[in-house]
């Protein structure tokens, strides 16, 4: 197996629809036209290959402004879930996003497992958030979800936006925190990109207010 970054070519199509349609449901995932024309030639998006293959990959989203990287996708083939793949893509991105990226922060979209409860296609939120935090990861103390990918589209509610990778730069002024204002400033950017405007409804007031309560920085914590 080969993990290489993902370029222009036919593993693009391959990739997503034969890697990343089938593991996420519809309103997690943008389409195909708009995957392809988003795929930079930077290494945010990396897949594995095994005898020409594509059998997993993951991408990442970068945000030049603020230095977040969000790992917007993780998936392996049908079939191959629970193989090593997932976690040889995730620890050869990571290393790579901390040494081209650096200052950086790395976040993950995870699915709650108190709140979703996931299926055959989709995995196992548990197993997913167990993945994760073998990694180091923890979550931020926030009332996540992730905005809607498009017309039509709902948000997905309950997520836990999840801290892969941190530089000294962007933690709180109390221990085991991140800068609420980077948070704030990169989820607007976020918001305003997919949903055209920075939330102002309920559920996006919510979001707001959890980050101003922690002035001094929003707190990591173990699920």
């Amino acid at each position: 197996m080969q993990i290489v970054a993902l370029r222009p070519g036919p593993q693009v199509d391959e990739f997503y629809t034969e890697v990343l349609a089938p593991s996420f449901p519809r309103e997690e995932l943008c389409t195909l036209d708009q995957f392809r024309s988003t795929l930079d030639e930077e290494h945010t998006t990396w897949i594995a290959v095994d005898d020409g293959r594509v059998i997993g990959g993951l991408v990442g989203e970068w945000d030049v402004e603020v230095r977040v990287m969000l790992l917007a996708w993780l998936a392996t083939r049908p079939g191959t879930r629970g193989g090593g793949i997932g976690g040889q893509l995730l620890d050869s991105a990571l290393r790579s996003w901390r040494a081209d990226y650096a200052p950086c922060l790395v976040l993950a979209e995870v699915e709650d497992p108190t709140k979703h409860a996931g299926s055959e296609l989709t995995g196992d939120p548990a197993a997913r958030l167990r993945f994760y935090q073998r990694r180091g990861a923890r979550a931020l103390d926030l009332p996540y979800f992730q905005a809607s990918l498009g017309p039509g589209l709902p948000r997905v509610p309950d997520l836990l936006l999840m801290v892969l990778h941190a530089d000294p730069q962007f933690h709180g002024s109390r221990p085991d925190t991140i800068d609420p204002g980077v948070l704030r400033r990169y989820l607007e950017i976020y918001q305003e990109e997919c949903e055209g405007r920075i939330g102002t409804d309920d559920q996006a007031g919510q979001l707001w207010a959890a980050l101003d309560a922690h002035p001094d920085g929003v707190p990591l914590v173990i699920h």
